[in-house]
Order: C-alpha cells, then structure tokens, then sequence
C-alpha cells in the first residue's frame, strides 16, 4: 500500500525484533554450550529452533519486500535500473557488515581473553587468509566447503547469502515476462540439490574421495543457502501486487490466519520439526503470515507497535553487533560462571541490553547517513529501511 509518495507495509518491523531477537536468543545458548555451561541447547526440543527459524523469516521478509518494489519499479518506469538497485543495497548492508568483520579479524581476538569458536589464530596469521578472503567478498557462506568460519561472525553468512540472491535477482524480474517461472524453479529445486548430492555420494562416489567430499561439501553449502525461502517471499509479493483476489481472500480468511499462527508459532515455541523440507514448511507459514501482517486490514493479530517498531527499525544492528557483545560479556563474567543464576542473569540481560544500545547508537548516528544516501538511488521509495 501507499502512503504519499511511499510504499509502506506496517508491523514488518515487529517482525524483524521477532527474528533479531530469536536469533540472539539462540546464540546466547549457543555460546553457553560452547565453553561447557548448561544451556537449552541440552533441551531436545531447543535443538530443532535455536535462532535458526529468526534466520528464515529474515529471509522471507527480505524476499517479499525487495520483490515487491522490483515489481513497482517495472510496473512505473517499465524497467529495472540495476545498477541503482545495486548501490542501494551496498549503502545498506555494507558499512555495519564490514565493521563487524573488521572488529571480528583485527580487535576482538586481543580483547577476548577466552578461546571462543573460531577465534582468528593471530599467531599464525597466513591460516586466516582464506577466511578473510571470504567475508570481506561477502561470500562468508563458502565456510561450507572446508574454509574456517569466523567466532562471532558465523550469522554474517545469512546476509552473504541474501546479498548472492540480490545479485541476480534483478535481472529475473526485469528480463522474465513471467517471474513465476523462476520464482517456482527457485522454491522447487534448491531444496532438492543437498538429497541430489546425498544420493550422488551415496552411490556413485564411495570410492572417488575427491567427488565424494566435493559433493558433501556442495550438499552442506545448498542445505543453508535458503534463497529459496526468499522466493516464497517474493511469490507472496506477486501474489499481492498482481491481486490475485481469489487467492488472497483464502489467505486473508480468519481460519487461515489462525491456523498459521498456530503452527507458526506454536511450531516455534515446541519444536516441531519435520525430518525433511523443514525450513521449507516454515518459509511457507512465514510468507502466509507476512502477507497478512502487511497488506490484510482484517488481519487478526497486529505486529505493528511501538516497542516492536523500534526494535525492528535497528533489527540489521541487533543480528549483526548481537555476537560480539556476547563474547564481550562473557569475557567479563566468566569468573562467576558456576553460578547459575548470577552468569545466565548478567549474560541475558547485558547481552540484550547493550545489543539494542549499540544498535541504536549504529542506526542513528552511523547507517542513518548511508541511509539518506541510498534514499537518492531510490526510484521506489519504502518507509522501510531495508
């Protein structure tokens, strides 16, 4: 919908703190299991969410959005300046994520006394190259085939992977007469490649160790290279900017959203989890939810508040800084970390708290100016800073 000259779409934003807020959650335990403390992650169910599930629901929303103003920008000026949609998404994701990876490389490993995973080993610095290589090409996704990670940074493999996906994703919306041909063949076949590659190595390549590991390492990249999941956003734009009426009433019906909810949320919170196709089935209910959230005026459950809207507005701050800061502080308190209550109290709550000081401070003081900057390649504009 518009709202003056700008396209607007409300409680996208409570969303976003949904998700940020999860996958903090998730690395918090994470963290705790890392150097031996008790953690949800010992919970069976815990293992199936974690902040995996925040992860995929940025994916969707980031599909639905960028799909949606794609479409618009067609639709007004019948062609898709790629060029401008590119320098727009660097004046976003670049300057915090590359501030993260220089903090990440060449600060925190002499700040952090403790041997967290994946700590850059800086008494052998040529064993870092590759791994710098591949974050600061926005590829920190190639981690899969062998490459060493980087402690703190690992969620930055999420952002390479959305930003692969904007690479091309351009082109498809401004050369396809129809985008659901690769809308489709995104959702159908991308899932399909690491069972491909199992079955390959299954049978073919037991005895060519080469081909067996390239292909283990292929399934692995592909099991977490959910582009496909943002195709399921981009398929509920479409659905939306082209009204597809009969469509969208049986998905704005109240039996729908409740039943989405549900299994959404109530999926989230216990753990259900499907042995195949997982992050597939809740990319669905993501998209359904998302489409709701946005564009029903009937929609049965808002998002859109204060407190939420905030915390979604410095959402890109919060994933991104959220790892650091909990390094941080547990450097600070590991002396107490056999007390229970006092390290799992300090850790939380200053593990959040300074996650959304720092990321207010980032928002309004630092990506607000690469913010207006993008603001004059936009040929759609969105109240959404995405």
């Amino acid at each position: 919908m518009k709202q003056g000259n700008r396209i607007y779409f409300k409680g996208l934003d409570g969303l976003r703190a949904i998700g940020a807020l999860s996958v903090v959650l998730g690395h918090i335990e994470l963290s705790k299991k890392s150097i031996d403390v008790s953690n949800l992650m010992d919970i069976p169910f815990y293992k199936n969410t974690s902040g995996h599930l925040g992860v995929i629901l940025f994916f969707v929303l980031s599909g639905f959005l960028i799909s949606y103003l794609l479409f618009k920008e067609k639709e007004e000026t019948n062609n898709i300046h790629i060029m401008r949609f590119y320098t727009r998404r660097a004046l976003r994701i670049w300057p915090i994520y590359y501030l993260a990876i220089i903090l990440l490389f060449f600060v925190f490993p002499f700040l952090i006394e403790f041997e967290y995973y994946a700590k850059p080993n800086w008494e052998n610095p040529i064993s870092n190259i590759n791994t710098i290589l591949i974050y600061f090409l926005m590829v920190p996704n190639l981690v899969s085939f062998g490459i060493n990670g980087l402690g703190g940074g690992f969620q930055l493999g999420s952002i390479g992977t959305e930003e692969q996906f904007y690479f091309f994703w351009p082109w498809f919306v401004k050369y396809f007469k129809n985008i659901l041909y690769p809308i489709f063949a995104l959702i159908l076949l991308i899932p399909l490649v690491p069972h491909f590659c199992d079955y390959a190595t299954n049978h073919f390549f037991k005895n060519n160790p080469s081909m067996f590991n390239f292909l283990k390492q292929l399934g692995g990249f592909f099991m977490f290279f959910k582009i496909n999941c943002m195709a399921t956003g981009g398929l509920m734009a479409w659905l939306y900017f082209n009204k597809r009426h009969s469509i969208l009433n049986f998905l704005y019906s109240k039996k729908v959203q409740l039943m989405v909810l549900t299994l959404t949320f109530g999926g989230w919170l216990f753990g259900f989890h499907l042995k195949y196709f997982n992050d597939e089935y809740y990319s669905f209910l993501f998209a359904i939810l998302i489409l709701n959230t946005a564009t029903n005026e009937k929609t049965i459950i808002s998002f859109n508040n204060k407190i939420l809207n905030y915390l979604g507005k410095i959402s890109y701050g919060i994933y991104v800084y959220h790892w650091i800061i909990i390094y941080l502080i547990l450097d600070l308190i590991m002396n107490v970390k056999e007390n229970f209550w006092l390290f799992n109290i300090l850790l939380y709550v200053f593990s959040l708290i300074i996650s959304i000081l720092i990321s207010h401070i980032s928002y309004f003081y630092f990506e607000i100016w690469f913010l207006k900057l993008k603001e004059k390649f936009a040929i759609i504009k969105s109240n959404k800073k995405i």
